[in-house]
């Protein structure tokens, strides 16, 4: 009868096969660029921002009066400028939205400066900036319309203004007849004019 052979000494048990790599780091590279592509794609199609209308507690209102020395200046009221319709525009230079609507509304300026008498005139409020970079911020732009520093915020707050651009177009009796929020576009402009034009007679 033979003997079972005894097992070797130091005998060394072979080590495990090693486990398959995951690919949960490219997944989870993968999903993110999905991600970005998406919010690319939807940035690229979504519509440009412009102003919108609201329904403030001013409109039909008489609009608050205000006088002061513009950024150039000259001698400026709301008062003056009673028998016409006029826009009130509250902006600031560090507001990215007040860059984006100020070409509209220096082409809206320049269209109304063909139109003599029936003018619609244009009046800017510095909101919370200093008087140094609204002028500086007007003189990139060209703009030709006054610009009243509102240094105490006395007429932002008259208004009901809490960030610009916002734009109130007042009628010839000194009412406000449309508010806008955010940056105007000349369409608009001329849309809202048109129609105070219209309902005032």
């Amino acid at each position: 009868m033979s003997a079972t052979a005894p097992p070797r000494s130091g005998a060394v048990e072979a080590p495990p096969a090693p486990a398959r790599p995951r690919h949960t780091a490219r997944w989870v590279a993968g999903g993110v660029l999905a991600v970005l592509v998406a919010v690319s794609v939807a940035a690229a199609t979504r519509p440009s921002v412009q102003a919108t209308k609201v329904a403030s507690p001013l409109l039909g209102q008489r609009a608050p009066g205000f006088a002061g020395t513009d950024l150039a200046g000259a001698r400026v009221s709301l008062a003056s400028y009673r028998g016409r319709y006029v826009y009130v525009n509250f902006f600031a230079s560090w507001c990215p939205p007040c860059s984006q609507e100020e070409q509209a509304l220096v082409d809206f300026d320049f269209q109304q400066s063909r139109r003599g008498t029936k003018a619609a005139g244009l009046v800017s409020v510095v909101f919370n900036d200093t008087p140094s970079a609204a002028a500086a911020f007007v003189t990139k732009w060209g703009a030709r319309w006054p610009a009243v520093p509102d240094r105490d915020g006395t007429i932002a707050n008259a208004y009901g203004v809490g960030s610009p651009p916002t734009t109130f177009l007042i009628d010839p009796r000194g009412y406000v007849a449309g508010v806008f929020d955010g940056p105007v576009q000349v369409s608009q402009l001329d849309s809202m004019l048109a129609e105070a034009r219209r309902a005032g007679g």
